[in-house]
């Protein structure tokens, strides 16, 4: 198909200088086998061995020692066949000159007008692959990354969980039953729930809650939480364990080393447009100072940022008293 437009037009462009059409079309195709000659060299040899090395210089100075070999070759061919079979009323008159060098410039001009096309061409498609590959290549480094931390999360999780019922195990404590309980359903989301791409975030909040339960269980009066839930939160989809580990950090690192009544605040909005989430939680005496929140937090910092990019802000402060986290995620239109 290239080569019947690529001759079609030349011939059109001829016929402007000749009387007939038929003329023109055997004039072009005469040139064909040495275009056909010159442009598949280029395409298959000079541009992979040469060109895409960055070997310039030779590349031009083979693709030009090419023309000019294939031009003489035209022009011998023409002189001593082409013309005398087709068109002899040129010869009338004339001396064979196969090397004069206005005409074997105008046989070059003529040859390489659809290598130069057909060079454009091939970088263009050669580029627009290599972009593909690389995007391909690019979603699959993501995806293997995001695996990767996911399956990091499910055990720092459950070792976090365990720690907590140990604790209890440890005194011997009557609520210890109802929270393995509790941790059954966690581990039964964090199994079976978590491998998708997005969840309805009230699985995830549901998640948080039997969390919360929990630890409420385990601290009893040694911490006072608050929970809040707003906006509508029925339609929003969200990355599995996404926002569990700010809550584990919230416990881990407020309550740990607290001798005193400590104290957690989280709340959910959900807007049209955007998911606010926030944890605050208080700062024993005894926490480092150097803490920022350990394994959970780095991951999951990671992970928001291939999940969401630009389009989320987080933002962790940490005062005297106080440890803030303020997530805004801003929902796509099918997420609304």
């Amino acid at each position: 198909m290239f080569w019947i437009v690529v001759t079609g037009s030349f011939t059109i462009s001829e016929w402007g200088y000749m009387d007939s059409f038929k003329d023109a079309l055997v004039y072009e195709l005469l040139f064909l086998p040495s275009r056909l000659i010159v442009v598949y060299i280029n395409w298959f040899v000079l541009i992979p061995r040469f060109l895409y090395k960055n070997k310039l210089l030779q590349y031009f100075l083979i693709l030009v020692l090419i023309l000019l070999i294939v031009a003489i070759g035209h022009r011998y061919f023409m002189l001593y066949w082409g013309y005398p079979n087709f068109f002899p009323q040129w010869m009338q008159g004339q001396k064979i000159e196969p090397l004069r060098f206005a005409k074997l410039i105008q046989a070059v001009l003529i040859i390489v007008s659809p290598v130069a096309f057909t060079t454009g061409f091939k970088l263009f498609m050669d580029w627009y692959r290599q972009r593909r590959e690389t995007e391909v290549l690019i979603q699959e480094k993501t995806s293997a990354e995001l695996k990767f931390l996911r399956s990091q999360t499910n055990p720092h999780f459950l070792f976090n969980t365990l720690n907590s019922i140990y604790g209890l195990a440890l005194e011997k404590s009557e609520k210890t039953p109802s929270l393995i309980l509790k941790l059954s359903d966690i581990l039964s989301y964090t199994l079976y729930e978590s491998n998708t791409n997005e969840v309805p975030l009230t699985k995830e909040l549901k998640l948080i809650e039997n969390i919360i339960a929990l630890e409420k269980e385990r601290y009893e009066k040694r911490v006072e939480i608050e929970y809040v839930v707003k906006g509508d939160i029925e339609s929003v989809k969200i990355p599995p364990l996404i926002l569990v580990p700010f809550i584990e950090n919230a416990f881990k690192h407020g309550l740990k080393n607290e001798v005193k009544k400590g104290w957690i605040k989280v709340t959910i909005n959900v807007s049209k447009e955007e998911l606010f989430f926030t944890t605050q939680n208080s700062i024993s005496k005894k926490e480092d100072e150097n803490s920022n929140g350990g394994l959970g937090l780095q991951n999951i910092c990671r992970r928001l940022d291939l999940l969401y990019g630009k389009r989320k802000n987080l933002e962790i402060n940490k005062t005297e008293d106080a440890f803030i986290v303020n997530l805004t995620i801003k929902l796509l239109q099918d997420e609304a």
